[in-house]
């Protein structure tokens, strides 16, 4: 399951989050549009498959429950180095004051956060704690500047993967698929000889982190870690630690992909 997905999983059970961070590891010329599109398509489908509107969102300031900050991707890029002013802070806030006009759920998407200064974010502080009604800000930051500490710990952190790791997490998905219909006996058939453990770890680690959810499995995660280590110090069978891992993926992974 993709991270868009997920968020539409969330929106379905009325989950959503009121505000998140979106950054990518995608080269700086290509982040802004990227992460545009990745939430153009979000709320695109969020009204479509959650809400159940027939008509398409063909641009993000087309539906009158979305409010943008900043530029959209091909516009004048020499507005995009100025600072936000207090006017557009206010603008913001204003948005969130009213109920929503067609939909159940309003959306802002402000598009540069490297333009966000420290008196605009003081001033949005309440408001990305908790926006009035049923409505999510979307926080892009491109360049994934420095933001302010009260800025971060108010928000859920979303990471958009490049094209490489959109391609590595397609193998892991394709991997857990094939495992969580397999048991012990075939999974250690399959993979037990395999040298790749390690890789596979690190993907198991990056995968709870696009998870979205709060640290429901953290101290699970850091348990298996320290015991992988052990293993690892101790030069343990492959066998013994493949079974530590298909352990943890049937109790934490697998229900959660059903």
């Amino acid at each position: 399951m993709n991270l868009k997905d997920i968020l539409l999983q969330k929106g379905h059970k009325q989950e959503l989050g009121h505000f998140y961070i979106l950054e990518t590891s995608a080269p700086e010329a290509e982040a802004h549009e990227k992460l545009i599109h990745f939430v153009h398509e979000f709320i695109r489908d969020y009204y479509q498959q959650v809400e159940g509107h027939k008509q398409s969102l063909a641009h993000l300031m087309d539906h009158p429950d979305v409010f943008v900050l900043g530029n959209l991707a091909g516009e004048d890029e020499d507005k995009n180095e100025k600072p936000l002013k207090v006017e557009e802070a206010e603008a913001l806030s204003r948005f969130f004051e009213f109920k929503p006009v067609q939909g159940k759920r309003k959306f802002a998407v402000i598009t540069e956060g490297h333009r966000l200064t420290t008196v605009v974010a003081n001033k949005w502080l309440k408001l990305f704690e908790e926006p009035q009604g049923n409505s999510t800000i979307f926080l892009l930051n491109p360049r994934r500047g420095q933001l302010l500490p009260t800025i971060h710990s108010r928000a859920i952190h979303l990471r958009i993967p490049s094209a490489q790791e959109a391609k590595d997490f397609s193998e892991w998905n394709e991997m857990i698929n094939e495992a969580s219909k397999m048991t012990l006996a075939q999974f250690l058939e399959k993979f037990s000889r395999s040298e790749n453990l390690t890789y596979w770890v690190n993907e198991l680690i990056q995968w709870e982190a696009e998870q979205l959810e709060k640290p429901l499995t953290k101290q699970a995660l850091e348990n298996y870690l320290k015991d992988f280590q052990e293993m690892e110090t101790f030069h343990q069978p492959t066998a013994t630690k493949w079974t530590l891992y298909y352990s943890y993926l049937q109790t934490h992974v697998f229900p959660r992909i059903r």
